[in-house]
């Protein structure tokens, strides 16, 4: 039991990593621009079919569940890899092709799994590859870097509100040394708000009830406005806070 009780605390405790710095900020946001704008291509092109072919969607997913589900969840982790992709998108689809409960367990797994990968990816090729991607100011404007006491407390808030870029916030984690099973801990329930919102919504324009899935939408974009302001406070109030550090450490120097 003992040995059970460490072997858990060590999955759980923070990992040390090295960065590794292969290519430069230049070349990586060459490479993922290309990447990205095939997939913008690739993305309009699927909702347009999506949209166009519905209901042999629907039927192919009734019928092949399991070849359905693993096309979809596949679909879902890249998304959360190339985060320009909204994933309301692909959390509504999930709602239309599986119901909401399905399509909430499915965009979960998937969600979490594409985040491992991204996290993966980013002690892989470090800070750089963030960079990249994201602004530096913008990176360090949320308090999940600075401040390693509160941090997983943080983590757990900016997931489980709804409006708070999730994907960018699994970019930053992963220049943290917060362990994957720990991630996952904190993450796997508290993203469940956000998709269970847009399946159920998904679900209802899969059943005709466009009047219900307006309203379940409508209160979903206020829930995610109010969020997102949250968010906001968030990075204001840490970036206050980190620049009166500044000066402080200068008076005393």
């Amino acid at each position: 039991m003992r040995e059970r009780k460490e072997k858990a605390k060590r999955m759980l405790s923070d990992k040390q990593f090295e960065e590794t710095k292969h290519y430069s900020k230049k070349y990586a946001a060459t490479v993922l621009s290309i990447i990205s704008a095939v997939l913008l291509v690739a993305t309009v092109v699927g909702a347009v079919l999506l949209y166009e072919y519905i209901d042999d969607l629907e039927a192919f997913a009734k019928e092949n569940i399991v070849g359905g589900s693993i096309i979809f969840s596949v679909i879902c982790a890249v998304q959360v890899i190339f985060a320009f992709i909204p994933g309301e998108v692909v959390e509504i689809a999930a709602g239309v092709l599986f119901g909401p409960w399905w399509g909430t367990l499915f965009c979960l797994v998937a969600e979490t799994l594409g985040s491992v990968i991204v996290i993966l990816l980013v002690r892989k090729f470090g800070r750089r590859l963030v960079e990249s991607l994201y602004p530096r100011d913008k990176i360090d404007s949320l308090p999940i870097l600075s401040d390693s006491k509160k941090r997983n407390a943080f983590i757990f808030l900016l997931f489980v509100i709804p409006g708070t870029p999730k994907d960018f916030i699994t970019y930053i984690v992963g220049l943290t040394k917060i362990s994957i099973p720990m991630y996952i801990l904190l993450t796997f329930f508290a993203r469940i708000p956000s998709i269970i919102t847009s399946t159920f919504a998904g679900s209802s324009i899969g059943d005709g009830k466009l009047f219900q899935a307006a309203i379940i939408m409508v209160i979903t974009a206020v829930a995610s406005g109010i969020g997102y302001l949250v968010y906001l406070y968030i990075q204001k109030r840490h970036a206050k806070k980190s620049k009166k550090e500044c000066s402080e450490n200068g008076k005393n120097q």
